[in-house]
């Protein structure tokens, strides 16, 4: 045989196997492996509902780290109803997305984080006061050791 021949040979071959597995992917993936096209719909449906959670979860996160700023900044030496009152109906609000979104697992961020919070809040609170009331017993203190 020729070089030419040989070479010819080799590329009728490949053109041939080209063709056939070509012919044999197209048969296998539209005939026997059929691909579920509802499901995909659903998987799709479901990513973007999962990407517009992630994205009110960060909106979230900016406000509840304010709230935590608010509360870190709050002078608790001083009696501010009107202030407190205030900053627990804001972390009461973030209980609110869950309740509008029928109790959905998806939103449970919004209770959880609203609890957390309040827990801060609390704590920030009552250790504000355990500071003030330990400071008036020093000073009880001194005063009954300076009357004995």
């Amino acid at each position: 045989m020729d070089k030419h021949e040989i070479f010819w040979e080799k590329i009728r071959f490949s053109l041939l196997f080209i063709i056939i597995s070509t012919v044999v992917f197209i048969i296998l993936t539209k005939f026997i492996f059929k691909v579920p096209v509802v499901e995909s719909k659903e998987l799709l449906n479901s990513i973007d509902a999962s990407e517009e959670i992630f994205d009110i979860q960060e909106e979230y996160t900016k406000k509840i780290k304010n709230t935590h700023k608010k509360i870190q900044e709050i002078p608790f030496d001083v009696i501010q109803i009107q202030v407190l009152d205030e900053l627990d109906k804001e972390i009461q609000q973030y209980k609110k997305i869950y309740r509008d979104n029928d109790m959905n697992n998806r939103y449970i961020f919004g209770v959880q984080s609203s609890k957390t919070l309040k827990m801060f809040f609390d704590l920030s609170e009552e250790y504000n006061a355990l500071k003030r009331n330990n400071k008036v017993l020093k000073e009880n203190l001194e005063e009954c050791k300076a009357n004995i």
